[in-house]
């Protein structure tokens, strides 16, 4: 069990109240499905990092953000987010597979080192985890360095890349870019209906 869902599970009362990741090399993400006291948290709307105070939250978001900043170096409004991304309702165009691998991909980037290593640098949340706002899965020139990683591992970052080894052992150049219209945090986003 990663830190994130040891301290998520002692905040919650138990890891049977918790979505936890289960991820290996051979194996794609899979998600547990008992999430009785999680699942009411995020039935409330979407947090926008901007809205990140005390009076739009319940007690779950901000003690959560606690810990994700205290256990993982994170800033306060990345593990807020990674809190209320719902392994059951990808957004719209997102296939179900897909979402549950992005939702992997940044608990391992919240759980290494990278991501206090990414803040120090001047990466915001829209570098991280950014998509377009109709067409997150679509719109590949306007996601985040986590949305191409799809299970690839982040093994350098720089002031303005990453640079992401595949599992043929390929490595990659992500480029950070300027923040347009159209892009927003996977959090703000309403799950689509997935038949």
């Amino acid at each position: 069990m990663s830190r994130w869902a040891e301290a998520f599970a002692a905040l919650s009362g138990g890891a049977d109240t918790l979505d936890t990741m289960r991820h290996s090399d051979d194996q794609p993400a899979k998600v547990s499905r008992n999430v009785n006291s999680v699942t009411a948290a995020r039935a409330k709307p979407p947090i926008r990092a901007t809205d990140c105070t005390a009076a739009n939250w319940g007690e779950v978001e901000t003690q959560r953000a606690a810990i994700g900043e205290r256990v993982g170096n994170t800033p306060r409004d990345w593990a807020a987010g990674f809190a209320r991304l719902d392994p059951e309702g990808p957004p719209a165009d997102v296939p179900s597979q897909r979402w549950l691998a992005f939702i992997d991909d940044c608990r391992r980037f919240l759980d290494g080192n990278f991501a206090a290593k990414a803040a120090a640098l001047g990466w915001g949340a829209f570098d991280v985890f950014g998509c377009h706002r109709e067409r997150p899965f679509a719109r590949i020139d306007q996601a985040g360095m986590l949305w191409l990683l799809n299970g690839d591992r982040l093994i350098a970052l720089s002031e303005n890349t990453a640079t992401i080894e595949t599992k043929a052992g390929a490595r990659q150049t992500w480029r950070r870019k300027p923040n347009g219209p159209g892009r927003a945090l996977p959090w703000e986003l309403v799950a689509g209906n997935h038949d």
